[in-house]
């Protein structure tokens, strides 16, 4: 590992070792005043391959169903229970996406249901690195770190990574804390103990940088990283209560949600943050409109449904977009399952998207599919960073953060 990786590992890991005690001297209380104003990009990684098919249904072509016998949905005409909730007469909603289905409906949701990039892998590995790192190549650095490289702003906390790791959209020369939860704010010490190693690491890693490259890497993220802790500490010790009586169910991408709409209403400036649901690897017993992927899409729909709630008005300066890593085969296997795939089906949540389906059909005959087995590409994943690059975070610098590609404009904002 390279001197660099160390340091940034161990600095990025403080936010999430232990407790933070109140009452200790060293504090920040967020303020209006302080806060960077713009906007958020909230990425939802679907881990697993989500099988898009069945997530944005096309129930206008009859070759989904010869394809798949056991676990279609069925048509949105149909009149049976569990049918699709139509989107615009040839797709449609599975239909454990009420909330989600009535945003659409309201012109919040553009959907994009044939996402991918040219001769995808179906490696979960490499295909998530590729996507969040925005290259298709082995790289260190992530798209939205090198956002926040090229287009600098002024912010108290402008990023956060929600779960046990880094993800790698994240990584890069600028630090970033992650975060599991509030209770895991501080250092796994006692209240007395905690208090005088903070005081410490503060003289420690405030102090002015010599001109050594290491020194100026302790000094560069120790000081965010202290300044993260009181900051993530400050906004666990205020009361929250969900707005406009938004109800998240009891789920895990429910409550890192949550977690990222009380960062997002201290205003602290988070421009960026990524939050993952996974559970959907289906390889057998997959189900239709009820199962195993219809109980994880009720929890997506669910979830960013009582998001979208709770942050009112802010919707317009909030975009959360919901992807995966690849999407399945088109014609259901032997276990009633499916097995990695190609392109699936990407979504954007805005009160500033235009809304709607986006990206020609590829269609399922087999001449049309990828491989005579997977569903083609019509969107470049990276077509949709930078869109919301250019046209949502005001940074016109795309080649930059996605060298080697050529921006063709999707028209979402």
């Amino acid at each position: 590992m390279k001197r660099r990786q160390f340091i940034q590992n161990i600095l990025l890991s403080g936010a999430a070792l232990g407790y933070w005690s109140s009452g200790i001297p060293f504090r920040f209380s967020p303020s209006k005043a302080e806060a960077a104003e713009g906007k958020t990009v909230v990425k939802v990684f679907q881990r697993g391959g989500c099988d898009g098919l069945n997530m944005v249904v096309p129930y206008g072509e009859d070759r989904y169903y010869q394809l798949r016998p056991t676990i279609a949905i069925a048509r949105a005409d149909s009149g049976q229970n569990g049918a699709a909730l139509d989107l615009n007469g040839f797709f449609g909603f599975h239909p454990s996406m009420s909330g989600l289905h009535n945003l659409y409906q309201q012109g919040h949701l553009a959907i994009m249901p044939a996402t991918h990039y040219p001769n995808g892998s179906r490696s979960h590995f490499t295909s998530q690195h590729y996507i969040e790192s925005g290259r298709q190549e082995e790289n260190t650095s992530g798209w939205m770190n090198r956002h926040m490289q090229s287009h600098a702003q002024g912010a108290t906390m402008r990023a956060v990574s929600i779960g046990n790791d880094l993800v790698q959209s994240l990584r890069g020369d600028l630090p970033v804390t992650t975060l599991n939860s509030f209770n895991n704010v501080g250092l796994s010490v006692r209240d007395e103990e905690e208090a005088a190693l903070l005081a410490r690491l503060q003289q420690i890693y405030q102090h002015p940088a010599s001109e050594l490259a290491n020194h100026q890497l302790v000094h560069q993220f120790g000081t965010q990283m202290l300044t993260d802790i009181g900051t993530l500490a400050a906004i666990r010790d205020t009361p929250y209560q969900p707005e406009n009586g938004a109800l998240y169910p009891n789920s895990g991408l429910a409550r890192q949600l949550q977690l990222v709409a009380r960062i997002i209403k201290a205003d602290v400036g988070l421009e960026l943050a990524n939050v993952n649901i996974g559970g959907w690897d289906n390889h057998s017993d997959q189900g239709g409109a009820t199962g195993k992927q219809a109980n994880r899409l009720d929890e997506l729909s669910s979830s960013l449904s009582a998001f979208y709630q709770d942050m009112g008005t802010r919707m317009s300066d909030v975009a959360l977009l919901v992807g995966t890593e690849f999407g399945r085969t088109s014609e259901e296997n032997g276990s009633f399952g499916t097995d990695h795939g190609f392109a699936s089906a990407w979504m954007l949540l805005s009160d500033a998207v235009n809304g709607g389906i986006y990206g020609q059909w590829p269609g399922l005959e087999e001449a049309q599919l990828e491989r005579g087995r997977f569903l083609a590409m019509s969107t470049d994943y990276r077509d949709i960073y930078a869109d919301i690059l250019s046209g949502f975070l005001g940074n016109s610098n795309t080649s930059t953060v996605l060298p080697g590609h050529t921006h063709n404009p999707i028209g979402l904002f």
